[in-house]
């Protein structure tokens, strides 16, 4: 690798999205293939809602927040993001993980 920047460690939201695939890719699941098919499917189905959220909040005026946390409200936000990526990405019926666990299985 070519320092921390390879791996997306320089900053941003992007760098982070870098950062969770290269995890998917090494960091497979246990089990048989189709049930670790679906786990990466799914994984990168909240990534992917995580990547649409942040661009979303990126529109908002950054002078409405309530309260300017700094730092420590960057990475709150950063958390809360991913989990609602996660839930979303597991109950609100967007359909990715299943198009890719169907396009891997044709």
């Amino acid at each position: 690798m070519n320092g921390g920047d390879s791996i997306g460690l320089s900053g941003g939201s992007g760098n982070l999205a870098q950062l969770q695939l290269q995890n998917l890719r090494y960091n497979l699941p246990q089990g048989d293939p189709e049930s670790q098919l679906r786990s990466v499917a799914e994984d990168f189905e909240a990534i992917f809602v995580k990547q649409m959220l942040e661009s979303m909040r990126s529109t908002l005026n950054p002078e409405n927040e309530l309260v300017d946390t700094g730092m420590a409200g960057d990475i709150f936000r950063d958390m809360l993001y991913d989990e609602y990526a996660n839930i979303m990405s597991k109950t609100a019926g967007f359909g990715l993980a299943d198009m890719i666990v169907d396009q891997y299985r044709a």
